[in-house]
């Protein structure tokens, strides 16, 4: 019989103790407090479920730098190819240009040539022609035909 006193008297206690807290807290206004501290670990949990989220976006952030990384890898190695072959195309060019200035060169030379011989073509029938009238003009003349 002892025991059953003995759990009453546990019982009385634990209920004074309960009744204590709560007289202590509800005067100290502690259970708004804790009710914060409870919003504070509802939006830590609210964090830490969006954490696989924001992580796969990180992820897929991470993935995509790194094509564009590689894009721009494969431009600047185009861009050194083509660096690499512009010295050749530009020696080429001047090549092509030179000879091009000198395929110019021979045909104005050939023009101005070929203008020479047809004024001195012309001269030449030009001062004939005159000639002959002279010789005839003067052969007359001694004649005494005139």
């Amino acid at each position: 019989m002892a025991r059953p006193t003995c759990r009453f008297a546990l019982y009385r206690r634990i209920v004074c103790a309960a009744i204590a807290l709560l007289f202590i807290f509800g005067i100290t206004h502690v259970p708004e407090v804790h009710a914060a501290y409870w919003d504070d670990v509802y939006q830590g949990f609210e964090q830490f479920s969006r954490l696989p989220g924001d992580v796969y976006q990180l992820k897929e952030s991470y993935r995509q730098t790194q094509e564009d990384l590689e894009k721009a890898r494969n431009s600047l190695e185009a861009y050194q190819e083509q660096n690499a072959q512009l010295p050749e195309q530009n020696r080429k060019l001047t090549d092509t240009v030179t000879e091009l200035k000198n395929l110019q060169t021979q045909r104005d030379q050939a023009s101005h040539r070929n203008k020479m011989l047809i004024i001195t073509a012309i001269i030449l029938l030009a001062g004939y022609f005159i000639g002959i009238r002279l010789l005839r003009y003067g052969m007359r003349r001694r004649s005494g035909r005139y």
